[in-house]
């Protein structure tokens, strides 16, 4: 009996949050990856179109994400305006999927093949409850001549099972990128998403408004 209740109470967690494509492609928050997985085979879409005052920046950006073994994510993001398509890779160390409020940690890379911008890093996810969920990682360029760490914070809260707040900060010293948002389910595979990122000016990007849709759980 205790077992049919705390998977059912997983059931109704994964209602209120859900994993989809992030700003940087992988699936994350805004601008972090989460250790949410996907499962093997499924693929999810997604793009945003970006208003901002910075010129130079693209007005649009696309994604994907492929479960191709059981822990293993392969991705990429498209339109970038100086290298073209980067390919990301996730794996999924540890998933604690049995427990009421589960631990999942994943580590992994952004933007592969890039000249100057591949990124490594290292998530850990924690559910407090079926609404609520905290991410804490590190995040690395491993291209940059000097390497330095950044870090990210991110939070998640299900409002109800279609309507979810995020925010994420990623970044270092007096350097920090703070991005919030919703996202709403227009459906099973199908949902809109507003984000606020850089609020307060603190990158050189300045701050951005997008507007998108992901497509989830495809070919399952």
């Amino acid at each position: 009996m205790n077992k049919i209740i705390r998977l059912s109470i997983l059931g109704m967690m994964s209602t209120f949050l859900w994993a989809v494509p992030s700003t940087i492609g992988v699936n994350g928050l805004i601008n972090m990856p989460t250790a949410y997985s996907i499962n093997p085979k499924e693929v999810d879409l997604g793009f945003n179109l970006v208003s901002s005052s910075t010129p130079g920046l693209p007005n649009w950006k696309y994604y994907s994400n492929l479960g191709v073994f059981d822990g293993v994510e392969l991705g990429f993001i498209g339109n970038n305006l100086t290298e073209g398509v980067f390919i990301n890779l996730k794996f999924f160390m540890i998933s604690d999927k049995n427990s009421v409020s589960p631990l999942r940690i994943a580590g992994g890379f952004t933007n592969i093949a890039s000249h100057t911008n591949t990124d490594l890093y290292l998530v850990l996810s924690k559910s407090f409850s079926k609404q609520v969920a905290g991410h804490f990682g590190f995040t690395s360029n491993v291209r940059a001549s000097n390497i330095k760490a950044n870090v990210m914070f991110g939070m998640e809260m299900g409002l109800n099972p279609d309507t979810s707040l995020i925010a994420d900060m990623v970044g270092a010293d007096s350097s920090w990128d703070l991005a919030a948002g919703i996202r709403y389910k227009l459906s099973n595979e199908f949902q809109v998403n507003a984000y606020i990122d850089d609020i307060g000016n603190n990158t050189p990007n300045k701050a951005s408004l997008l507007l998108g849709m992901s497509w989830f759980g495809l070919l399952q």
